[in-house]
């Protein structure tokens, strides 16, 4: 939990720097995402999330989307500060947690792409992963 407890950390100073803590997020799957509705009609159909083994959790801040893969969906309205103090003892709640991150990271301009690519995007982002995996790392021993 190390790793959360350092995001933790860095998601806390950041919201108190920019005087955001008592914000509302809206975290809804309330209403699942359809598959459509996350990914549209890719080229392939064996994306997990189109297999019913994963469902797509949502925040909302300010407008900005943030989305995470999730096995526990629910739903969640609450302040920046709430979100920094839940426990992260199960999925949902680092579901929550995450999709938060996301969403409010987005707000603030440091990350883009924070909703799921759709249609023909999921296969051509897998050929610039490719290309961005071997610029930085050269030949390294993974499986596509």
């Amino acid at each position: 939990m190390d790793f959360y407890n350092d995001i933790k950390e860095r998601f806390f100073n950041l919201i108190k720097e920019k005087d955001i803590m008592s914000s509302k997020v809206e975290v809804v799957s309330a209403r699942t995402l359809t598959p459509q509705e996350v990914i549209g009609k890719p080229e392939r159909d064996d994306f997990p999330l189109l297999k019913g083994k994963e469902v797509m959790l949502q925040a909302d801040f300010k407008g900005s989307l943030g989305q995470v893969f999730t096995d526990m969906p629910g739903n969640y309205s609450g302040t920046l500060r709430e979100v920094f103090e839940i426990p992260l003892v199960n999925n949902f709640r680092r579901a929550i947690f995450v999709a938060s991150i996301n969403a409010v990271l987005r707000h603030l301009n440091y990350i883009s792409k924070t909703v799921h690519c759709r249609d023909k995007e999921p296969g051509e982002c897998a050929a610039h992963l490719v290309d961005y995996i071997k610029e930085r790392f050269g030949q390294p021993r993974i499986a596509f």
